[in-house]
């Protein structure tokens, strides 16, 4: 073989080497998401429904993304502080948030002068949910939701209900009963409450004359017979639990659920978003995610992106409007 020849080809093999590689480093540099470790910041306790659910969903992804999925919780501060974590992380999928009602739709009402607008976060997706309950202590003398519109009419600032001292699920329910069985709350007497935990803890103690919370919380307490479930506040009744919905106790729009769902920093892309919103649908068909959830006392239930936000929209309208502000 010539001299020539032979400088050729290794100038072609030379050639082709140096164009592998690029393509190997430009393959590398477009990596598909998710290639590094996500923190998922939950605003609130460990053990709740909220934190409960995160974990299962985090399970889920890291299995089906070959990548940590780590849960962080922050709570305390009408969940401003992880919200506001979330809002000023870069928008690379690596931070995001476990949102919910309180953390979105109810959080500028309950708190003035907030450092970031809840309409600039990146919304993604809902995942689950959970209908708010009425409870009664074992022993009370109500039977009914009809009855108990009646105490609150009659008996005034010596009715206590249980509160978290805003705009929270359990405030709402209260407040959309009020307006559905048509009096005044304002003059029955809330207690004030520093989580929804606590709350079904004094109405089975019978401190207050009713209270409001979710399956996870009052699951023990009803199986240990301290607590009775007066009405399911959702439009379909809660499985394996012998209570009517509110509309079926003579109160329609009384319904309250609280939802989670995820959301992240401003300007999140959208090949992120159609990522998270891929594994929200798969998660949510599940068998196996489904139970889990279940268990926990939350309901798959998935709603994409424009749903989620149209749904915090909507839900921050009627706060404004329950709440006089």
């Amino acid at each position: 073989m010539s001299r020539t020849v032979t400088t050729t080809l290794m100038g072609l093999t030379l050639m082709g080497l140096t164009l592998a590689a690029t393509g190997t480093t430009g393959a590398l540099a477009q990596a598909k998401y998710p290639t590094k470790p996500i923190e998922l910041i939950v605003p609130f306790v460990a053990g709740a429904s909220a934190d409960a659910s995160a974990r299962i969903m985090a399970q889920f992804l890291e299995a089906r993304w070959g990548i940590p999925v780590k849960v962080v919780n922050k709570p305390g501060g009408n969940t401003v502080p992880g919200v506001t974590e979330v809002m000023s992380a870069r928008p690379d999928g690596t931070t995001l948030l476990l949102d919910s009602n309180p953390s979105s739709s109810m959080l500028d009402t309950v708190v003035k002068n907030l450092p970031f607008k809840v309409s600039d976060r990146t919304f993604v997706g809902m995942a689950v949910y959970t209908p708010m309950m009425f409870i009664l202590h074992a022993d009370s003398p109500i039977r009914t939701l009809k009855e108990a519109a009646d105490a609150m009419r009659t008996q005034g600032e010596t009715f206590t209900w249980t509160s978290l001292g805003g705009a929270g699920a359990q405030d709402m329910v209260f407040r959309r009963f009020a307006v559905a069985a048509g009096f005044d709350i304002g003059k029955t007497r809330p207690v004030a409450l520093k989580g929804g935990a606590e709350a079904v803890t004094i109405t089975a103690g019978g401190h207050v004359k009713m209270g409001v919370g979710t399956w996870a919380a009052i699951a023990a307490p009803l199986s240990a017979g301290k607590l009775r479930v007066l009405a399911v506040a959702a439009d379909e009744r809660w499985p394996e639990l012998d209570a009517p919905t509110t509309k079926e106790a003579g109160f329609a729009n009384v319904e309250v659920t609280l939802w989670f769902g995820i959301s992240g920093p401003p300007h999140l892309p959208a090949d992120i978003v159609a990522t998270w919103d891929a594994a929200l649908r798969e998660a949510a068909a599940d068998k196996a995610v489904r139970e889990k959830l279940l268990k926990v006392g939350v309901v798959a239930s998935y709603q994409n992106a424009h749903e989620m936000a149209a749904r915090v929209e909507r839900e921050s309208q009627e706060t404004r409007a329950l709440f006089g502000r």
